[in-house]
């Protein structure tokens, strides 16, 4: 009796820990702030182009690996907000009830060998993304900003496609933000960068490779010194054969603790990974 009088309260007390993180949760989204209602009435829309970080000439293309040149950021998200038809585009900021300003960015988010001095210009490591600011055309006070992630695995081809899968994702952002703001808010607060999840997944999968090797390798190379045989004793006679013997032994140590390595590395590889 007593047992289940303790397993009763401890289910109630799990109980009361998840009822508690339920309405924390509520009272969070309850207390969200609103979309400015400037952005939710706007229906003309001035679009501006706030520029690239171009780095100029051939650095654009060895730091960025986009084509379309600085501008590709405005002409994309031009097209695209024309053909979305929502907004009715205007050449002046004085006939716009907001303004939309896009740019495309390149910021420097960490490197790699972070501990040596001579770090190369390629070991930066750089986040580019698309920033999409909405501003009050009269006063050019900013009322929203929203940032897509551009993931910067893979070649120029890929970096291309991912350029626009980015700005895809950008403009179906303002969609949601406009004409539902509530599901907008619930979604930023969620969801992370394109490639973020890989990333790290690669780089658990990097760990448990380095875990695998050494493990592997040192395995290996108990597992080949008992299988090895006994010492050679000297023989006069026989001395060719005690050094055959040694090196025998020392290639099969050698050859299992690679072995072994290699496989426990290939093991740590595929080693189920989490997020």
């Amino acid at each position: 009796m007593a047992r289940l009088t303790a397993q009763g309260f401890r289910c109630l007390g799990i109980a009361a820990v998840f009822a508690g993180a339920a309405r924390a949760q509520q009272t969070t989204v309850a207390q969200t702030a609103p979309v400015p209602r400037q952005i939710l009435a706007a229906r003309q829309a001035f679009i501006g182009n706030g520029g690239s970080e171009t780095y100029g000439g051939a650095s654009y293309y060895d730091l960025t690996a986009y084509d379309g040149g600085p501008n590709r950021a405005y002409d994309e998200f031009y097209r695209a907000i024309k053909d979305w038809g929502y907004f009715a585009l205007v050449d002046s900021t004085r006939l716009a009830d907001i303004l939309l300003v896009v740019r495309f960015t390149n910021p420097i988010v960490g490197q790699q060998n972070s501990g040596y001095v001579g770090d190369l210009p390629h070991d930066l490591i750089r986040d580019p993304q698309l920033d999409l600011t909405i501003s009050d055309p009269r006063s050019g006070q900013p009322l929203w900003t929203l940032t897509e992630h551009i993931d910067p695995s893979g070649g120029r081809a890929d970096a291309n496609r991912h350029y626009d899968e980015a700005m895809d994702r950008l403009v179906r952002d303002l969609e949601r933000l406009v004409l539902s703001p509530d599901d907008q808010l619930a979604r930023e607060s969620a969801a992370l960068p394109p490639g973020a999840i890989q990333a790290i997944q690669r780089q658990q999968r990097m760990q448990h490779t380095g875990i695998g090797l050494l493990v592997g390798s040192v395995a290996g190379a108990v597992i080949a010194s008992r299988s090895a045989g006994g010492l050679c004793t000297p023989d006069p006679n026989n001395f060719n054969g005690c050094v055959s013997r040694a090196r025998s032994n020392t290639r099969n140590e050698f050859l299992t603790s690679i072995g072994a390595a290699v496989a426990g590395g290939l093991i740590g590889w595929f080693w189920p990974v989490s997020y």
